[in-house]
């Protein structure tokens, strides 16, 4: 241990011995000793221990940015001070954002783990919300029971009405939760050794969970497309026109539960991810914050409410115009790809 504290004298020596320097050598010097003694936990030999903890940890002009001290180093950087590179000017003037702290980060991994179930649910009603609607408009159009068509495709809208809502109340409720943490969700904060740790661990631990999700989920999608290859392929043409609404109404179903299985054990990876993935040592302004995806997101599906009703109501279609939901979400899938390209490219400039 008295070369890791020699190695830490050293590293800060060059630096003004300000208060927060003195605290961020503390907080590196508990890492690094939790790391010593685990590697000696492992079997390792003292001197291995120490090699590997300094070669984990780096030098300080790398961890300045995760110990909230790249202002503090700016000014040896600028001098050509000891253990400090060569920076643009540029880079140097930009003020570091606040790190993160374990405890926020605990609190926000709480506000996930009760919020996220709430946006699984939301997800998989905006997905199901047209089901009533298709299935009601298909069966009214063979007279499979009492409702006319126009009472049928009534209803229907009600109901997708009331489903969107209630899906909507889930999400403003969950953004209520997560209203704290807002510069953590945006990328305004600099990352920490801790808090670094801490997160792997989450991830870790709920890994088993998620991988069980992620195989149900997928297997759901892969059987969504099953009730309506049986209506189709096994029913006579009679009865495969009145009943293919239900069977997309199902295929919706399925597939709104497969994301709402994965989505609800998502929580702990997400998470960590926003943790984990660099933060920002310096704040961005409001549009460069904004998620491409979810803009698109926020018009193209009420476009494709409007594309089905109008098809379905003018041409008099619900027998056919169901087939504009899979192609609308193949469609989506698609293009939120290409569009999630263009936001990590953006926030990588």
């Amino acid at each position: 241990m008295n070369v890791i504290t020699a190695y830490l004298e050293t590293m800060f020596g060059a630096y003004p011995q300000t208060p927060r320097m003195a605290e961020a050598k503390a907080e590196l010097h508990a890492m690094m000793e939790d790391a010593y003694h685990g590697y000696l936990a492992d079997g390792l030999s003292e001197n291995e221990a120490v090699g590997r903890v300094i070669t984990e940890f780096g030098n300080l002009d790398e961890l300045a940015p995760q110990l909230g001290i790249a202002a503090e180093i700016a000014p040896a950087a600028v001098t050509g001070g000891a253990g400090a590179s060569a920076r643009p000017a540029s880079a140097r003037s930009v003020p570091a954002a606040p790190p993160v702290t374990l405890d926020e980060a605990e609190r926000y991994a709480a506000a996930r783990r009760t919020g996220d179930p709430r946006m699984a649910i939301a997800v998989a009603l905006f997905v199901m919300s047209p089901a009533p609607l298709i299935a009601l408009a298909t069966l009214s159009n063979g007279a499979t029971f009492g409702l006319g068509q126009q009472a049928a495709v009534l209803t229907g809208l009600v109901c997708l009405l009331v489903i969107v809502a209630v899906g909507v109340m889930m999400l403003v409720r969950r953004e209520q939760q997560l209203a704290p943490f807002a510069r953590l969700a945006a990328g305004r904060f600099t990352r920490s050794v801790a808090v670094d740790r801490w997160a792997d661990a989450l991830v870790a631990e709920a890994a088993p969970k998620r991988a069980v999700a992620l195989q149900v989920a997928v297997g759901l999608w892969i059987l969504a497309v099953g009730p309506v290859l049986a209506v189709s392929l096994l029913a006579p043409p009679a009865v495969a026109n009145v009943w293919i609404g239900v069977a997309v109404a199902g295929m919706l179903l399925i597939i709104a539960t497969g994301l709402f299985v994965f989505l609800r054990a998502n929580w702990a990876a997400s998470t960590a991810e926003t943790l984990t993935r660099g933060g920002s040592t310096a704040t961005r302004g409001a549009d460069d914050e904004r998620s491409i995806v979810g803009v698109v997101a926020a018009f193209y599906w009420p476009v494709v409410v409007a594309v089905f009703l109008g098809w379905s109501f003018i041409g008099n279609a619900w027998y056919i115009s169901w087939v504009i939901w899979p192609i609308a979400a193949v469609l989506f899938g698609a293009l939120a790809s290409g569009l999630r390209a263009i936001d990590r490219y953006r926030a990588a400039e």
